[in-house]
């Protein structure tokens, strides 16, 4: 199939924003960082999902995030980007290694000193050339014909021209890329704007049907940046709608099986989340791949409900006060969400804790909600020197200080040359452990309340009548407890002894930083009959959901 040049004159103007956003979006289109730093790449390929031969449009995205074609197109449905550098070739791989592959696509070009005003004008030209192709130039076309991989090659080649047009050699280029069909050295098309911008590639649409592209084994909507600022490899962006990113979030985040109004509440935290990323953006994207940002894989995990649960919330974000609110979530929280500041040391109006009722009514399908972890000395005071803490022999490690609901704020080591005490989320991170919401010693002790007939692990979450009729929760963070008994009171003191055998003894339960909305817990509102915007509005203390 041929690559062509559209008939419509091209305007290579950037449009400006009239303002610049705080936020990622611009014009609700998120670029996702999906391979760049050490995964940057010298060679990616595309692939039209549904294998019609559409093809591709290239061009580049303003900075308003609209695609601007600059007339080139192809109807291959396979294409390839390398870097401006020599690359070999065997089936549909590209490598840098000459060993084994003759097939190569050079670096080196001659290049016809004319230059031209539109694609058109300039395609015409090229195809008079046996390998000839189009290059844009920062705010230009011009003419490139052939390919060598030494200079040597084309300096001969140089000296033997005997075509109309004058020509000179152009060499490999730290900023440039060029598009072959995958798996031939027939190149497409060349872009090289010296950083300024980047190559756009949009996948083209029949019938008005949203197109899917192929990239590393995922499928994706929306288009394609490749960014080579300053040499090297170059990072690959999808530049996507944020309700088709959110379509890719929500399955992985959540699961796509889950009732929903659940994955609803996770829609409208991942599209919130997105929104307001900026930490990336030195880097060309907003939000990564990973559970650095949001896992987001394409379309692999999006299913019918999962789409239906983006639809019916297209647009919706949560807010405090005006602003979009840090859409915190984790897996399950044990029996009681936290504080922002006692788990990352800053107060935030919505990320209150406080206790969850919900999970208990799901706890038995969570894998590993609750959990015991043990530890030698030697295991601890590695994980302790790992972090430039050297106390000596660990002999004793327990929880100082828990929260009002009942995590743990502070935990302590003893060891033979002195003591450490380390504070709020590092109580759970130091060592690895699954959520901040344990104790250490023996697993706790289970007691029967309400009919007798239930048991209850420890005394988390357990609520007491006084004399007068007052119900309130146990205070978790007082040193003992008094229960009355067959025998008459009894003290249940906090164990601040770990040590159990040869090895140090926590046992929790719950999995992730307890801050803003658990998962799981979401999961049991929607079966117990909550809609997704009464989940958000439980975890999220005094939000507005629009």
């Amino acid at each position: 199939m041929k690559t062509k040049c559209k008939t419509a004159l091209v305007c290579l103007l950037l449009c400006l924003l009239c303002s610049v956003s705080a936020h990622a979006m611009v014009n609700d289109t998120l670029k996702v960082g999906v391979k760049y730093g050490a995964e940057a790449m010298f060679s990616a390929n595309l692939q039209n999902f549904d294998g019609a031969g559409l093809g591709y449009d290239f061009g580049y995205f303003d900075s308003a995030r609209r695609f601007v074609p600059l007339g080139m197109q192809t109807e291959e449905n396979k294409i390839s980007v390398t870097i401006d550098e020599h690359v070999y070739i065997s089936g549909s791989t590209y490598y840098r290694s000459a060993a084994l592959y003759s097939e190569y696509i050079g670096a080196y070009h001659l290049q016809l000193t004319q230059r031209f005003e539109t694609c058109d004008e300039a395609a015409s030209v090229a195809a008079r050339y046996d390998g000839g192709f189009v290059a844009f130039l920062t705010d230009c076309y011009a003419v490139r014909v052939g390919q060598w991989r030494t200079a040597e090659g084309v300096e001969r080649a140089l000296n033997a021209w005997t075509g109309e047009d004058a020509v000179s050699v152009v060499s490999p280029s730290r900023t440039g890329v060029m598009v072959t069909v995958s798996g031939t050295d027939r190149i497409l098309f060349y872009f090289d704007c010296g950083g300024l911008r980047s190559l756009g590639i949009l996948p083209r649409s029949a019938a008005g049907e949203k197109p899917v592209t192929w990239f590393r084994g995922y499928r994706y909507y929306g288009g394609f940046e490749y960014q080579r600022v300053t040499g090297g490899n170059m990072s690959v962006v999808n530049v996507v709608n944020v309700e088709d990113y959110v379509k890719g979030c929500v399955g992985w985040e959540i699961g796509n099986d889950k009732p929903l109004e659940a994955i609803k509440a996770q829609a409208v935290c991942a599209r919130t989340y997105a929104a307001m990323q900026t930490r990336h953006r030195s880097q060309g994207f907003d939000v990564c791949t990973t559970t650095d940002c949001q896992v987001y894989q394409g379309l692999a995990s999006a299913n019918d409900v999962t789409d239906r649960a983006v639809d019916e919330t297209a647009g919706v974000y949560m807010y405090y006060e005006g602003s979009y609110a840090e859409a915190y979530y984790y897996s399950s929280n044990g029996g009681a969400t936290e504080d922002a500041a006692n788990v990352w040391n800053n107060a935030v109006g919505y990320l209150v804790g406080k206790p969850d009722p919900y999970e208990e009514h799901v706890a038995a399908r969570i894998s590993g909600y609750h959990w015991t972890v043990r530890f030698t000395a030697a295991e601890l005071r590695k994980k302790l020197q790992s972090a430039g803490i050297d106390i000596g022999t660990v002999n004793n490690v327990y929880v100082s200080e828990y929260t009002p609901t009942g995590n743990v704020f502070a935990l302590t080591f003893v060891g033979s040359s002195g003591s450490k005490t380390v504070y709020r989320e590092r109580c759970r991170t130091l060592l690895g452990l699954r959520s901040m919401r344990y104790t250490t010693g023996s697993a706790p002790a289970s007691y029967a309340v309400n009919d007798g007939n239930t048991l209850r692990e420890g005394l988390q979450g357990v609520y007491t009548i006084s004399g007068g009729g007052t119900v309130t929760e146990h205070a978790a963070t007082e040193e003992e407890t008094c229960v009355l008994t067959a025998k008459g009171v009894t003290t249940l003191a906090r164990d601040r002894n770990s040590k159990t055998a040869d090895s140090f003894t926590f046992t929790g339960s719950g999995w992730g930083h307890n801050v803003g909305m658990s998962q799981w817990g979401a999961t049991a509102m929607a079966e117990l009959g909550y809609d997704y915007r009464e989940i958000l509005e439980f975890y999220f203390t005094g939000v507005t959901i629009a």
